[in-house]
């Protein structure tokens, strides 16, 4: 890799800017309440120390390992102080910090300076959770193949600064503050932390390369080469950025059969102010250089940038934002490329930083955000006047209610010109995919301000639908605040040695990819099926990251525990478990099914019944009891829910305080805001309004339950649609579009809340995640609630909705019954679920939050508080259909019931009665079939559980 090659005229340029400094004392903190205030270098460092809070201090170990004194803070607690500023000017504000790991979110808080937030940001200052390896090589799965090391969270102290809460300004957050005295107030909003030293720094910028030379001392190494694997940092700041498998030959370390975790990030290394820090040891005090072995081959025609430290501090400006440039293949890339930067590095431990920043990209940042805000401003506008009138024959005039709409449009489309340029320097070329989108909404942006009275008919060019001004920026605001970047390895090393990694020979290239061509007729071990001798086989219907997981955590605790061996295989197609059962080759137990399966597999005797177990009734105290509905057949279970969904409402908050409209909490109230939000082209969204098709009884049945419906009769006989509740219950149904104009299709809730044309309505979790995860420009301008009440006649309120998602089921076939059980037990149990849910998060981000079945697992999910108090009080109300003989049919009929009434405009009892005459005739024919009818005599009971059933089970269990 190394060419011991002497760079003579490198080096004597380097050693002749070096000559000349005169070293400068460094400008060292006070010593703790001593001398709170230094001035060096003409930097004032103002000290709070911890002692000064009037709080008691912390005493425990983490606490111990700061030796200055520190308070642990709990979410709500505050600390308050004075401070005199000697000179005005703007100042930065630190803290000596660490995250307490008692809590299982990352620590937030927020400063009020003088009773107000001098800067906006300071409404949310963040504090860093970092992550270790818990081990130093990557465990192995039992093929052979690397497994992902588990995190450990890790206490450490840092000097943590107040930063923007994207992580995208090029430095802290800049206090203006007066001379004279000021009162601070800080106060824990989320987690718990412990404080030390509160720090008031002036701003300084950071210095040139050429200043750093100047205070750096003149030796240069010679000679010294360390390689780090990226894979192998000593600690992070994020989970998400985790090791990656990398097939180029060149990449080290290499296996042509097994998947090694090689390299690390990539796309998973994406987010503004995640960070890896790498600690390693150099023999001498002296000026050393840092090469990288780089991919960023994600973004084409894009660049990248890295924030990187030496021991907590950025050394030079140059560094603040170091550019990765798009490349296909990996590349070596020393810092300052052609003429490397020196780094002066202490004998001994150091500490390298590579954080993620989009800081270049930040004027372009503002530039579309301020856009958005002022397209959206516009838009609302628009719809004020319009309302939902969308006739592309009606002529308006929208110059003469608002003069200067294209001046607004005009201004808009200049600044996005202007940034246009500044992106264009940083990537380099007009063809990147980022400039090409910018292009486009300038175009629409110009074409309306060329004739503003054409806006109303143009909407979708402006700020609706996914070819308009809004939704091309919101997209770029996505795209630029991506910043994906793979390393192989960092190489630490002298500067007379050049880093230059020679690519593959053409023959081992040859060799390579013939082996890989024979390696490829072996079959997948994770889709093959089949498990060994005394082995439990367990089918996954998910991807392959959670069977890898779930395989190391059975091999990890399970089996050491019981003894039991078990065999994770991917589910081929969970709609042929039926047929995988007729012909014998179904598993033991299955996981990730769909809650429709159970029950059809169930009735055909195919699966075991787990209420035969003695301990099951004690066991089902960690769920929802009308979670189990749909998997109870008489007094038997045949599932139990794995994962769960829940329905609540989601709202704008900025929408709706600009409307002064008040969160609905029934659906009476849900009606009274319709006009309104209407009036402005808006509208609320419910379940039925998802998609076509078949409207189920996830989506219908809540509508029944909340009226006092029953589905049924009370023996399971027919049907309970003749009822006057569910008469009611279907009318409402079919109103809620027919009269209050509630949208018949949404197309993607996610996209229509982003936009504002949905600012509330009810979804579930998978727009939940999407907009935790990929909605960055709305981030603090939304929350949840529960779902609409119904009120009935009698006052009472009723807020039932489905919530059934995955569930775990056991073949009757199966020769390990007692061994399955135990299996089903330890995966559902609360320390397993929390396990694995961190474990996911851990390894591969929040976009892969776990919505687990188990309460109590669920309640130490790290989300917001606030949104984890709702859904569980959500769950208190859920309710699972019960499914019979036949039941497909009055599911089916629901939804066409609804169809006739919306889009035909039949009468609700007239299409409720002949529905009623189908749904009884299949019920009885299946119940025929399955033997509780002969002849049209009833001959066995069929009972219907209810949710009374469930508790009384769990309330008696030993």
């Amino acid at each position: 890799m190394f060419s011991n090659l002497s760079r003579f005229f490198r080096l004597a340029l380097a050693l002749l800017m070096l000559l000349p400094a005169t070293p400068a004392s460094a400008a060292s903190l006070p010593a703790r309440r001593q001398l709170p205030t230094t001035q060096a270098s003409h930097q004032t460092i103002i000290e709070i120390p911890a002692e000064s809070f009037g709080l008691p201090l912390a005493q425990d170990e983490p606490a111990r390992q700061y030796a200055r004194g520190s308070v642990l803070l709990h979410k709500g607690e505050r600390v308050q102080f004075n401070v005199t500023i000697p000179v005005p000017g703007e100042y930065t504000l630190w803290f000596d910090a660490a995250a307490s790991p008692s809590a299982p979110t990352a620590p937030e808080g927020q400063m009020q300076v003088d009773d107000g937030f001098p800067v906006s940001d300071l409404r949310r200052v963040l504090f860093p959770v970092f992550y270790r390896n818990s081990a130093d090589a990557f465990p192995k799965d039992r093929y052979g193949n690397d497994a992902l090391i588990r995190q450990i969270r890790l206490t450490r102290w840092t000097k943590v600064p107040a930063r923007d809460v994207t992580f995208s300004q090029p430095y802290p957050l800049r206090l203006p503050l007066e001379a004279g005295e000021h009162r601070f107030d800080f106060t824990l909003t989320d987690g718990a932390l412990y404080l030390g030293s509160i720090y008031l720094e002036t701003f300084s910028p950071y210095p040139s390369y050429a200043s750093y030379l100047d205070v750096q001392p003149a030796f240069v190494s010679s000679g010294f080469s360390l390689s780090l694997e990226a894979e192998f940092p000593a600690y992070k700041n994020d989970t998400s950025v985790r090791p990656a498998s990398n097939r180029d030959l060149t990449v080290t370390p290499y296996d042509t059969d097994k998947l090694l975790l090689n390299t690390l990030g990539g796309e998973s290394w994406n987010k503004s102010g995640t960070a890896v820090y790498y600690e390693f040891e150099v023999p001498a005090d002296g000026m050393y250089a840092v090469t990288f072995r780089a991919l960023q081959n994600t973004r084409s025609n894009f660049t990248v940038f890295r924030r990187i430290t030496l021991n907590g501090k950025v050394p030079f400006e140059e560094l603040n934002a170091f550019p990765f440039s798009y490349s296909t293949n990996w590349v070596d890339v020393p810092l300052g490329r052609e003429m490397p930067y020196l780094l002066f590095l202490h004998k001994g431990v150091n500490t390298l930083g590579i954080e993620a920043t989009v800081s270049p990209y930040l004027p372009a940042i503002q530039t579309i955000q301020q856009a958005l805000l002022d397209i959206n401003t516009l838009s609302l506008e628009i719809r004020k006047l319009t309302g939902n009138q969308r006739d592309p024959y009606k002529e308006w005039v929208i110059s003469d209610y608002i003069p200067n709409i294209e001046t607004r449009l005009n201004a808009i489309a200049q600044n996005l010109i202007d940034d246009k340029e500044t992106l264009l320097a940083i990537t380099g070329s007009s063809a990147s995919p980022e400039v090409l989108t910018y292009q486009l909404a300038i175009d629409n942006l110009l074409f309306l301000a060329a004739d503003p009275d054409k806006i109303p008919v143009y909407m979708k060019r402006f700020s609706e639908g996914p070819g308009s001004a809004a939704q091309l920026l919101g997209s770029l605001l996505l795209q630029l605040q991506s910043q994906p970047l793979a390393l192989d390895k960092i190489i630490i090393h002298s500067p007379d040695l050049i880093v230059q990694t020679p690519p593959a020979p053409f023959s081992r290239s040859l060799v390579e990819g013939f082996k890989r061509f024979i390696h490829s007729f072996q079959p997948d071990p994770y889709q093959s099926i089949g498990a060994g001798e005394g082995e439990l086989e367990v089918w996954v219907n998910r991807p392959r990251q959670y069977v890898d997981l779930l395989q190391v955590m059975s091999d990890e605790s399970f089996t050491p525990q019981t003894g039991i061996r078990v065999k994770f295989s991917i589910m081929p197609d969970e709609g042929k478990l039926v047929l995988a059962n007729a012909a014998g080759i179904q598993p033991d137990v299955a996981l990730g099914v769909s809650t429709n399966i159970p029950y059809e597999l169930a009735i055909r005797n195919a699966l075991y019944d787990l209420r035969s177990f003695e301990d099951f009734d004690s066991f089902i105290h960690i769920y929802s009891p009308g979670a189990l509905l749909s998997y109870i057949i008489n007094d038997s279970v045949y599932a139990i829910p794995e994962t769960q969904d829940f329905w609540v409402t989601f709202y704008r908050r900025d929408i709706l305080a600009s409307l002064g409209i008040p969160v609905p909490h029934t659906w009476n109230e849900v009606i009274e805001i319709l006009p309104e939000l209407q009036r402005y082209g808006m509208n609320y969204n419910t379940p039925l309004s998802s998609g076509a098709g078949l409207k189920g009884y996830l989506l219908t049945a809540p509508y029944l339950f909340n009226h006092g419906a029953k589905l049924y009769s009370d023996d399971g006989f027919a049907t309970g649609l003749q009822s006057e509740e569910a008469i009611a219950a279907v009318k409402f149904m079919a109103e809620s579009f027919t009269i209050y104009g509630m949208p018949l299709t949404t197309s993607s809730f996610y996209e229509s809340f982003r936009q504002g044309t949905l600012p509330i309505g009810i979804s579930n979790f998978t727009d939940y995640i999407k907009l935790m995860t990929a909605a960055p420009e709305i981030d603090g301008l939304w929350t949840i609630d529960l779902y609409p009440a119904t009120v009935l006649p009698d006052g009472r309120q009723l807020r039932y909705a489905t919530g059934s998602a995955q569930a775990s089921i056991m073949f009757k076939n199966t020769d390990q019954p007692q061994e399955a059980w135990q299996f089903l037990k330890w995966w559902m149990s609360t320390e397993t679920q929390v396990d694995f849910q961190e474990r996911l998060i851990l390894n591969y981000g929040r976009e892969y939050l776990w919505n687990s079945a188990n309460l109590e697992a669920f309640s130490r999910l790290a989300i917001p508080e606030e949104h984890r108090t709702v859904i569980l009080e959500q769950w208190k109300w859920l309710l699972e259909p019960v499914r019979l003989p036949g039941s497909y049919m009055q599911e089916r009929e629901l939804s066409n019931v609804w169809n006739r009434i919306v889009f035909d405009g039949i009468n609700p009892r007239v299409a409720l009665d002949r529905s009623i005459i189908l749904i009884n005739r299949e019920i009885t024919r299946k119940m025929e079939e399955f033997g509780y009818l002969e002849n049209g005599r009833r001959v066995k009971e069929f009972k219907i559980p209810t949710i009374e059933t469930v508790q009384e089970w769990m309330e008696h269990a030993p």
